[in-house]
């Protein structure tokens, strides 16, 4: 009987021992957890202080500040972006390229992603209306970390074709397609930017080379049948108006000359522009189709000694 009651208390007083450790072990763990909210929340409101004093610097244009205040956020979230990218556009404003190199390497020993750095970095620099610093900057990394090159130059090949600046485009697309010469996309803007400059034999060159394996590319399918059709109607009416200009024309040599044209020339004009209008179909496609199918080698007609 004793030994009964002795075992009950025991085991009551064990299972109160056992609930006080666990609400002493709980309050702890709601405390900790509180600090920890507490720690984070003041972390939080700091960065928000910090991000709102670097735009403020920013938009003063007080470079040093910049950098400053930059430095303390990648300390607090050295993953964030933002303060890479404002400290990179110091810098450069700055001409301070060592840093710029420190905070790039900086910025991938975070693991922050290259493409969302150099995208904050491009709209800053649209918000502040300087795309000499975009562009300045670019180069700098460019040539100060060779083992990012390509995708820097994928930048200011985007950039360059952007702003027209053809020249600069060719360059940098021919760097590109050194490395990666099978590249449709870079073939395509190294194109069109010698086409914009009228240099239009190597243009088409290029485009017919991208249409061997991009197929169905409608923005190139257009152009070429655009261009030929041009080109075509240009040659049949220079022979019309060689034709007239003759004294004494022989009919068959000219009316050769536009079949071989007819013959040898227009069927794959058509044959662009039939794949275009099968991908969009458009009046204005048809009715050049239509134009072109109803050609015919018939030379100007004769009246009252001239020729029409």
């Amino acid at each position: 009987m004793h030994r009964n009651c002795f075992s009950i208390n025991f085991a009551v007083v064990t299972n109160l021992h056992n609930k006080q450790l666990a609400t002493g072990y709980m309050k702890r763990l709601i405390y900790t957890i509180l600090l920890f909210s507490t720690a984070l929340s003041a972390l939080a409101t700091s960065y928000e202080r910090l991000t709102s004093r670097m735009d403020d610097h920013f938009n003063h244009a007080e470079w040093k500040e910049v950098l400053s205040t930059s430095t303390q956020m990648v300390q607090l979230r050295p993953a964030d972006v933002v303060p890479y990218s404002t400290a990179l556009i110091a810098a450069q404003f700055l001409e301070d390229i060592p840093t710029e190199n420190h905070f790039l390497e900086l910025s991938q020993r975070n693991r922050v992603h290259i493409d969302s750095l150099l995208q904050q970095v491009y709209v800053r620099t649209r918000l502040i209306h300087n795309a000499q610093v975009y562009e300045g900057l670019l180069h700098n990394l460019k040539s100060n970390n060779k083992w990012l090159a390509r995708v820097f130059n994928i930048y200011l090949l985007d950039f360059y074709a952007f702003a027209r600046k053809t020249n600069q485009t060719i360059a940098i697309a021919d760097e590109l397609l050194e490395v990666t010469p099978n590249s449709n996309r870079f073939k395509k803007i190294k194109a069109d930017a010698l086409f914009y400059q009228g240099k239009h034999e190597e243009a088409i060159a290029l485009y017919e080379d991208v249409l061997k394996s991009d197929t169905d590319n409608y923005e190139i399918i257009t152009l070429l049948g655009a261009y030929y059709s041009t080109q075509d109607c240009k040659h049949l009416q220079e022979i019309d108006s060689l034709y007239l200009q003759d004294a004494q024309p022989i009919d068959s040599v000219y009316i050769a000359r536009k079949q071989h044209i007819i013959d040898n020339h227009l069927p794959r004009t058509i044959e662009l522009l039939q794949r275009a209008y099968a991908t969009r179909p458009s009046k204005h496609l048809q009715s050049e189709i239509a134009r072109l199918q109803a050609i015919t080698p018939t030379l100007p007609v004769v009246t009252q000694g001239k020729r029409k």
